[in-house]
């Protein structure tokens, strides 16, 4: 009985043997420690390459966008939906003075219209540009009223007007007057916006 192989398997089983081994050390040695590493690195060098690609065509529309931003900033100087002050407390009172101007036009007589209060209001919230606003309460009729809130949102500058209450009231409209009268006691926010930009929005940009 032959427990032994014969010389020919013996010779295949060395070279079987040969290669599991040639390749454990491969794989163990060789592989992770080297040709991963490198297979790994070309990778890395890939997608910096593409990054460099594609921040080159990036630089490449640096002129354009330049002058593009100048034609931006050119328009937006000369942009008539900006109020023309260049701070708040002048804004607001550009804005108290327009409204009066527009009151005035449409008010049959100074009782038939009138100013109630007029205040500054400051903004709460962030912006782009700087807005300016003021708090109105007028005592007008619809009549008189009607046209001057189709002027105060469709003239230039661009005003905006906000959170608009509207009471129907009646009573006597001037001191001393016998005849009762029914009026509208309006109050709203009327803004408009700086040409500069906010704080928060510079150093974002």
């Amino acid at each position: 009985m032959q427990m032994l192989p014969g010389p020919e398997r013996g010779r295949l089983t060395a070279v079987l043997l040969l290669v599991i081994a040639v390749a454990v050390v491969y794989f163990g040695a060789v592989h992770w420690w080297f040709t991963a590493r490198h297979i790994e690195i070309a990778a890395e060098m890939s997608g910096l390459r593409e990054q460099e690609a594609r921040f080159r065509r990036i630089a490449e529309q640096r002129q354009a966008v330049e002058a593009r931003l100048a034609e931006v900033w050119q328009f937006e100087a000369g942009n008539p939906a900006f109020l023309s002050e260049t701070d708040f407390d002048s804004a607001a009172a550009g804005l108290t003075q327009r409204l009066k101007q527009i009151v005035g036009q449409h008010a049959r007589d100074a009782q038939s219209c009138q100013i109630i209060m007029n205040q500054y209001s400051r903004p709460t919230e962030k912006e782009l540009f700087e807005r300016a606003s003021i708090r109105v309460r007028l005592r007008c009729s619809l009549e008189e009223f009607a046209p001057i809130l189709h002027e105060l949102e469709s003239g230039s500058p661009m005003l905006f007007v906000d959170e608009l209450q509207v009471w129907k009231q009646t009573g006597y409209r001037a001191p001393g007057s016998n005849q009762v009268t029914s009026y509208l006691d309006v109050q709203f926010t009327l803004s408009g916006y700086m040409r500069q930009r906010t704080s928060s929005a510079r150093e974002g940009a």
